[in-house]
């Protein structure tokens, strides 16, 4: 059994709801998603150096990442890396999303790569339907993503975090989203339960 934590962050990170909704309804105000970088490119093969995309290079696991889209050399993979900030300008997340790009609709493909909007409002204002599978969820490592979170957070400050898959309507795997949260988020939240 892992560390115990409280019932709120457990809805969020067990939850298969919309994380911007779901940091707007905790925070109380609305939740800009900032993209720090997009990449899309074609997968490269095991060993090949990555393309340059749109703000910089983002290699993708070809191990886990790839493995759980079912990618293989030169699929069109998107990979953004953003930040979930409050009106009040504090920084209450920040996501990894990689995406199997050529199994979305072209507009929405280029929508999810050349925007700040949140995929999950994309892909419904589009109709496309997902299912979101939850992977593993508790409390994580920060590492490099501690100074992007609001708080004095150190690399190996554990943070709640949670990754999920998101499936197309016929099962093909769409887009692996890992998460990590400001533990300020929770401040008012109680300890219960533990986590896997």
């Amino acid at each position: 059994m892992g560390e115990p934590l409280g019932r709120l962050v457990q809805l969020v990170l067990r939850g298969d709801g919309l994380t911007t909704t779901a940091l707007e309804i905790l925070t109380g105000q609305p939740v800009q998603v900032v993209v720090r970088q997009h990449c899309r490119q074609p997968l490269p093969s095991a060993g090949a150096a990555d393309a340059p995309g749109y703000t910089g290079v983002l290699g993708v696991d070809a191990g886990d990442e790839a493995a759980a889209l079912e990618l293989t050399a030169g699929d069109d993979v998107l990979v953004r890396e953003v930040l979930l900030i409050g009106a009040d300008g504090l920084r209450y997340g920040a996501a990894r999303l990689v995406a199997a790009a050529g199994r979305l609709p072209t507009p929405l493909a280029h929508r999810l790569a050349t925007t700040d909007e949140p995929i999950g409002r994309l892909l419904a204002a589009a109709g496309v339907p997902v299912v979101r599978q939850l992977r593993d969820w508790g409390l994580r490592r920060a590492g490099d993503r501690a100074p992007l979170l609001v708080g004095d957070l150190l690399p190996d400050a554990r943070v709640p975090a949670r990754t999920y898959l998101m499936r197309l309507r016929d099962g093909a795997p769409l887009a692996l989203i890992t998460e990590w949260f400001a533990p300020t988020v929770f401040a008012a939240d109680h300890p219960t339960g533990g986590a896997r």
